[in-house]
């Protein structure tokens, strides 16, 4: 054993060794890991060090430990920068997953208040709602509950927005370019629409993004509520000293805080 190895520690070693083995396939997705005992015998140490490198394989979320049942492989989850303007299509490529989506509602509607107000839309003006699951090799990964402004999405209105990409379809149809984006991540219980669409159980934990979206004339583009399967997808940020944080870009912050959408 050289000096380096000696120094890191031996759960970590072990950690390092099961997770090789899960990513090279040994394991696949949904088999039965080995029990603590069953490990011991293997790598000849303790209980103790054993227990500490399948908590962190838990802890990366490359284990499931069921109780009564024993411990299983489970996904790898898909891991989203929430820092990047991204759509979804793209994010499954990075993954190597098949991106698709179900329109579960496109329609024409007048705007409920809390959504007129954040989107800064005129009395008259109307929004078009969509509602999409989004799948990754067919498996049920977030709902996308959307408002677009109508006048800007209008020209892809009529277009197949189940094997496309929206961001994709405005950038080759229409002049209007994303700027920035105002995201805020809560958690949720899964409810009877939840349990349907993602085909999860009710109460089940998830992730609930609402992001505003300013196009780069300065129009309020965008307004979504989206539920995300947190078993499968997990977000990244990256952070800043405070001084270095820039400004909203005009984005309506006071005005979003203060809306009951925005509210804790």
């Amino acid at each position: 054993m050289n000096i380096q190895t000696a120094l890191i520690p031996k759960y970590y070693q072990i950690y390092e060794d099961l997770l090789a083995m899960i990513r090279q396939g040994e394991f696949s997705e949904g088999d039965r890991f080995p029990s603590d005992t069953e490990l011991v015998g293997t790598f000849k140490v303790s209980r103790g060090t054993i227990r500490e490198a399948v908590k962190l394989l838990i802890q990366q979320g490359f284990l499931v430990r069921e109780q009564g049942k024993g411990t299983f492989v489970t996904y790898q989850k898909i891991t989203q920068d929430s820092d990047k303007l991204v759509g979804f299509t793209e994010v499954m490529s990075q993954h190597g997953l098949k991106p698709s989506a179900r329109i579960i509602e496109k329609k024409i509607v007048d705007p409920a208040p809390y959504i007129a107000n954040i989107m800064n839309l005129g009395k008259s003006e109307k929004v078009v709602r969509v509602i999409r699951v989004r799948y990754g090799d067919k498996e049920p990964l977030i709902i996308e509950r959307s408002f677009f402004r109508y006048n800007l999405f209008r020209p892809i209105i009529d277009m197949d927005l189940e094997t496309n990409s929206i961001f994709e379809l405005l950038y080759r149809h229409t002049t209007t370019r994303l700027g920035y984006a105002m995201q805020r991540i809560e958690a949720i219980a899964a409810g009877q629409s939840e349990h349907k669409l993602l085909n999860v159980e009710l109460g089940t934990p998830l992730l609930l993004m609402k992001r505003f979206i300013q196009a780069k004339d300065g129009s309020y583009f965008q307004y979504s509520e989206d539920v995300y399967r947190s078993d499968r997808i997990t977000f990244t940020t990256k952070t800043m000293p405070y001084e270095d944080h820039h400004d909203s870009h005009g984005l309506p912050l006071d005005l979003m805080k203060n809306d009951p959408a925005y509210s804790s």
